[in-house]
């Protein structure tokens, strides 16, 4: 918010001055901010907004005379526009889907979930920081249960954090890699995936720390176990517990393993509501992916109605920032510019530190030239 509109009252530094902890902020040693706190700062911003709508489900969303009718489960709403950020599900393995229950969830549910008991294996899947917290959860809870944690990458990799690494989540990066040829940015994401898909720094050391201690007083070997280059191929129940066929990918061999739990902390994906596939028909695609503009506009290869905006679904068309927090201000001031037709939003990204070389097009984009085009072009732009 603060980056894109400096002067907003529902910035986070206002959020802490009206709640009295503005001073308390900026003097403790680490200057970022809890989960807890951060989700406190979105209720209270939310709070303030007169025009969201909580719990509604929508059903449909179909053109209607110059624009769209949009129906939920409590009202019907007609709009020139239609912008769409569904957010994401939990990514569950093909071979877990009809296997769930309470033994056998995904990382978003552990919370809800029993702690695992004294006597139990508990298999925990993913090397990403849900994995690393569970684990850690664990084993600060008990020290009894056994712990197996597998992940396909080939060790615990720690975030890839840096001020020059983060330069991919700026604006200009965005732009100039939103301009690029679609394999190109498929292998810049999967390169960059370290930068937002890793284990805080802190959590590996003290995870380490904590194996460590096991070692000394000797109940590291009996009730740890890590399983790096490891792909979970399939799940079948085994008595009152689970047998889990691991494939090792160094290896290419075949083991199995008996555990009482399963935790998947396996990610997640963009989720599909049905009516979204519909508002998409016609939607101009490439190599599977809807062709989006910088705005986040949908482009087709026919006139629609009105503008089509997407979020949360465009990582191999925007890079990695398009689900990341850090540039949601600034995602949604692109769209709101598009929308008047107009810069309403100046212009802050400002010019990145690392310099490449590019064509005449890109260079200006760098630069922070964007041409902003009628919402009518917008919508109806090949």
């Amino acid at each position: 918010m603060t980056l894109v509109d400096p002067t907003s009252p529902y910035s986070f530094l206002n959020y802490l001055a009206l709640h009295g902890r503005l001073y308390s902020f900026v003097n403790k040693r680490n200057a970022s901010t809890s989960r807890q706190e951060f989700i406190e700062y979105y209720r209270w911003v939310a709070g303030r907004l007169k025009t969201l709508r909580f719990s509604e489900v929508v059903n449909d969303v179909i053109p209607f005379r110059d624009g769209y009718r949009i129906s939920t489960n409590t009202t019907t709403y007609l709009a020139r526009a239609v912008v769409v950020g569904v957010g994401v599900e939990p990514k569950i393995p093909a071979c877990a889907r009809s296997l769930l229950c309470g033994t056998l969830y995904h990382a978003a549910d552990y919370l809800e979930r029993p702690l695992p008991q004294a006597a139990e294996h508990v298999l925990v899947v993913g090397g990403g920081q849900s994995g690393a917290e569970i684990t850690e959860d664990i084993l600060t809870r008990s020290v009894s249960t056994q712990i197996t944690w597998s992940t396909s990458r080939s060790n615990f990799f720690a975030i890839d954090d840096n001020s020059f690494v983060n330069e991919a989540y700026t604006p200009a990066y965005s732009r100039r890699f939103h301009a690029l040829p679609l394999q190109q940015r498929r292998d810049i994401v999967e390169g960059e995936m370290l930068t937002s898909d890793g284990i805080s720094v802190d959590l590996c050391n003290r995870l380490y720390e904590m194996l460590y201690e096991r070692s000394v007083d000797g109940t590291l070997t009996d009730r740890f176990r890590v399983l790096p280059s490891v792909v979970v191929k399939g799940i079948t129940s085994h008595k009152m517990g689970w047998r889990v066929d691991l494939d090792e990918i160094a290896t290419q061999r075949n083991s199995c393993i008996l555990v009482d739990r399963i935790v998947l902390a396996t990610g997640f994906q963009p989720r599909t509501p049905p009516f979204l596939e519909a508002l998409l028909e016609g939607a101009c695609m490439e190599d599977g992916l809807p062709v989006l503009g910088p705005d986040y506009a949908v482009r087709f290869g026919r006139p629609v109605p009105g503008p089509i905006y997407l979020q949360n679904q465009s990582r191999v068309q925007h890079g990695l920032q398009s689900a990341n927090l850090s540039l949601v201000a600034y995602r949604n001031s692109q769209i709101i510019n598009s929308l008047l037709g107009r810069p309403f939003y100046l212009n802050t990204s400002g010019r990145q530190m690392i310099q490449v070389y590019a064509t005449s097009d890109a260079s200006e984009r760098d630069a922070g030239v964007v041409a902003m085009r009628s919402t009518r072009q917008v919508s109806g732009g090949t």
